[in-house]
């Protein structure tokens, strides 16, 4: 895998620190929507209104967004169906070549086996590229899974992709395979289940992602999970990937990620002061620009460049409006550079969540109450 050595990571985090007191003309971190088709209809979604339309940008405005940009450090894809778009790995090569895109992260509901395999094949010839992380959208088992997203076969399809991915991370260790969940008050025994579901099963995902359901989603009855549940959810599974969360890079920050989005929803406040606007922004699949996925947007590229709508006097008020509080969510894609590149915030969420301190083993009892609730074929244990 390509990768920093210890002096290009100091420098990397000074110059990143440094931007979020004194912003950028290009955002280092970068939320775009390449596409609103999608093939599902999941109940949490918060993307669902803006889904499926007619209008999202060509791969000719995002080249000439690119050209228009500078530097930027991490590109999230979004959709949509991300890998729905037939210009993908275009897209990401184009961004890779003319920014200096070093990471690449993108949610998929890992339906279309081959299209993903094929498209991140493409991408990884892209040499400068550091990390490739394809994380793969699981609501619970399977059941529960395929009921809530209205799809058919969904949780045996995103094994189908598992194993096309793993095959290909075989090949090129800077393709990273991750699982992320959304939790509401309807599926936090599935989760549990899932998650010791899938540490036997996918040996090769490398981490869980647990996120709790934001903005407004499709159910509207939908409601998130009780915070101590929560808590309790993440201390399982924390202990339980433990052994893997120990070889990647983000696992120190991880647990502070987790502690300051449970201060943030105990509190309804922003409890690390939010950078949205500054050092993230959010384009959506028609060109709509925002300086974060919650915020309403501030103009849109058909009419205006990037460079306009950044520097805008509406863009202003808006980060006036974010440094001011009047605002909180627990969305860890703005979130975790607000705790990373503020150093005495950094500090303040390391002291918190006691970063330092390695996960106790998990009993075996605890783990197999749910072990034992699909059964796993030998040959994908892990050991």
């Amino acid at each position: 895998m390509a990768d920093m050595n210890i002096l290009q990571r100091i420098a990397r985090h000074v110059r990143l620190t440094l931007k979020s007191y004194r912003p950028a003309s290009t955002p280092p971190f970068l939320v775009l929507f390449i596409n609103s088709i999608c093939n599902m209809k999941c109940d949490h979604c918060f993307y669902w209104q803006q889904l499926n339309q007619r209008d999202d940008l060509t791969f000719e405005e995002l080249v000439r967004l690119s050209e228009e940009l500078g530097r930027v450090e991490t590109l999230n894809l979004s959709g949509g169906e991300p890998f729905l778009r037939k210009e993908f790995a275009p897209i990401c090569r184009q961004f890779i070549r003319r920014n200096g895109v070093q990471e690449i992260y993108v949610p998929t509901n890992a339906y279309y086996t081959e299209r993903t395999a094929s498209a991140v094949r493409d991408v990884l010839q892209e040499r400068s590229l550091r990390l490739l992380a394809v994380e793969l959208s699981l609501d619970g088992m399977p059941e529960f899974h395929d009921t809530f997203r209205a799809t058919r076969h969904a949780f045996a399809r995103a094994m189908d992709t598992y194993e096309a991915l793993a095959r290909l991370q075989q090949q090129d260790r800077r393709l990273q395979i991750h699982a992320n969940s959304c939790a509401t008050q309807l599926n936090m025994e599935e989760i549990k289940r899932l998650t010791t579901y899938l540490f036997d099963r996918c040996p090769q995902i490398s981490h869980h992602n647990l996120a709790i359901i934001r903005g407004d989603r499709k159910n509207p009855t939908l409601q998130g999970p009780a915070l101590e549940e929560y808590r309790a959810l993440y201390a399982y599974m924390r202990r339980l990937w433990a052994p893997r969360e120990a070889a990647r890079l983000g696992a120190i920050v991880e647990p502070m990620l987790q502690w300051t989005k449970l201060k943030a929803a105990e509190t309804q406040a922003q409890y690390v002061p939010c950078r949205a606007g500054v050092l993230s922004a959010v384009i959506h699949a028609n060109g709509d620009v925002a300086v974060c996925e919650q915020r309403p947007p501030i103009g849109n590229l058909r009419r205006q460049t990037f460079t306009e709508i950044w520097q805008s006097h509406v863009a202003q008020q808006v980060r006036c409006s974010i440094r001011a509080k009047e605002c909180y969510c627990t969305n860890e894609v703005f979130m975790w550079p607000s705790i990373v590149f503020q150093p005495a915030h950094l500090v303040r969420a390391m002291v918190g969540a006691r970063a330092w301190q390695k996960a106790s083993p998990l009993p075996q009892q605890e783990r197999a109450a749910y072990a034992d609730a699909v059964d796993v074929p030998a040959n994908h244990r892990a050991s």
